[in-house]
């Protein structure tokens, strides 16, 4: 058989199956696109065919998306003259990784007023460790796991920027220590009382040890219930966005978030660039 015979009989297949007139023309168009590629039977399919042809959509500048569609139809058309006709192609179609793509919705963010109402809150509270938790976040731009690194001698030591933070992937990456998170910060190492059950020379600690995770996220809630903020959007990395934010409303280049942010990919940081002027606006001064 030839592969227009094969291709025949998976559009028969098709229709059999009660695909729509659309998909069916779809997958028609996508396979004797594939096959006028590659020039040479079916049978005789290689996987260096199919990355080739991979290639070949790229060169075409063909978003991810589409490459994958064209991908998806020649898979099931293989899969077809496997069953079919037992032809025994052993080429894998393996489709392309779609890039993630962030965003950040206005319903899902912490505003700044809603920060300000936090820390009001925690301050009537007498509680500085929490509102050192919650400004290290908000100054700096850390995550969580990165602020829960923080030593006792990163704040006596007087440094501007910490290189000994692991962050995402484990990666050590630069924190900028700003005057104000350094005064937020000695406050709290100023009441810190060192657990009598560790040594720990970590920053954050309870009468149990070193704080977890889970205690900031209660934290949050506990202070986002006081003052009537949804507890749908009160978690920690919300801070971090802020951050970010207050960065893209001081118009600072995206290289330069990145490096305050620590992302090693730009297409993360636009996140920070998408929202309208006027909404920058609000957050100017605050810087």
């Amino acid at each position: 058989m030839k592969n227009t015979d094969y291709l025949e009989a998976f559009t028969d297949y098709l229709i059999e199956e009660e695909k729509s007139e659309g998909t069916v023309s779809g997958y028609k168009l996508d396979v004797k696109d594939f096959l006028s590629f590659i020039g040479k039977c079916i049978k005789d399919l290689k996987r260096t065919d199919v990355t080739a042809y991979k290639e070949h959509l790229r060169v075409r500048k063909l978003k991810t998306l589409s490459i994958n569609r064209k991908l998806v139809s020649v898979k099931q058309f293989i899969d077809f003259l496997n069953d079919r006709f037992e032809l025994g192609v052993s080429a894998r179609i393996k489709q392309e990784k779609v890039q993630k793509q962030y965003s950040l919705k206005d319903e899902d963010l912490l505003t700044e007023e809603d920060f300000q109402a936090l820390i009001g809150a925690v301050e009537a509270s007498g509680d500085i460790r929490t509102k050192a938790i919650f400004e290290a976040m908000y100054y700096s731009g850390m995550r969580v796991s990165e602020m829960l690194q923080l030593r006792m001698d990163h704040v006596t030591s007087g440094k501007k920027i910490i290189e000994d933070i692991k962050g995402k992937g484990g990666k050590y990456r630069d924190i900028y220590i700003s005057d104000k998170l350094r005064n937020s910060l000695k406050a709290y190492l100023e009441v810190r009382t060192q657990p009598f059950s560790s040594n720990t020379k970590l920053l954050f600690v309870g009468q149990r040890g070193p704080i977890s995770r889970q205690t900031v996220h209660n934290d949050m809630k506990k202070y986002a219930s006081i003052v009537g903020i949804e507890l749908a959007k009160a978690h920690a990395h919300n801070l971090r966005h802020l951050f970010g934010l207050k960065l893209a409303a001081k118009g600072l280049p995206i290289q330069d978030i990145a490096k305050y942010m620590g992302h090693t990919s730009i297409e993360v940081t636009k996140i920070y660039l998408e929202k309208p002027q006027s909404y920058y606006s609000g957050l100017i001064n605050q810087l």
